[in-house]
């Protein structure tokens, strides 16, 4: 029988160590351990039986977890493991985390540092640090665009640092 809303939010650990498993419907079951109660997915792919985790109760609602085995079943029906694309998607989002600009800035920072002298290494981050870093430093290098670009050098330029402004401008273009 399906699991209802209800069902999940009332049931409790039994005290068993491996905790109990209550299923739902095609494949999907709801694992009740001690620490908390998790979405699973039990599905065969390759002749090998795997499980694939789809969340946490109460973050992923019965419905989310539902909607989660039907794509899953959909990446299967296309012959596609959704564990492997799950780890996919996984190592995508960490590499996009790690192109942030203020990353790609320090980067290549790092590179050049040894051929530069040791003063404009330290004003190059510094003046990086100060102006550029703390309004796009932490968006990925696709998403800075010319105009927003632009909108942090007209703010260093409204102070009357137009030569900063200037050298800004140069930097980030560099990191680009």
């Amino acid at each position: 029988m399906p699991l209802t809303d209800t069902f999940v939010k009332q049931i409790k650990h039994s005290g068993r160590p491996a905790g109990d498993k209550h299923s739902d419907a095609q494949g999907l079951y709801l694992h009740v351990k001690e620490a908390g109660k998790y979405w699973r997915l039990a599905y065969r792919f390759g002749g090998k039986q795997k499980t694939l985790a789809l969340g946490v109760y109460p973050a992923v609602s019965l419905a989310n977890a539902r909607r989660k085995r039907d794509e899953a079943r959909e990446q299967l029906a296309l012959g596609a493991d959704p564990s492997v694309q799950k780890r996919v998607q996984k190592m995508q989002s960490t590499q996009a985390a790690a192109n942030t600009f203020e990353a790609v800035a320090r980067e290549f920072h790092a590179t050049k540092a040894d051929s530069w002298s040791p003063g404009h290494s330290m004003r190059w981050m510094r003046s990086m640090e100060k102006d550029v870093f703390p309004t796009v430093g932490k968006m990925l290098l696709p998403d800075v665009t010319a105009p927003l670009m632009l909108t942090v050098l007209r703010k260093v330029e409204s102070r009357g640092a137009r030569e900063t402004a200037s050298k800004l401008k140069e930097q980030s273009g560099q990191v680009f």
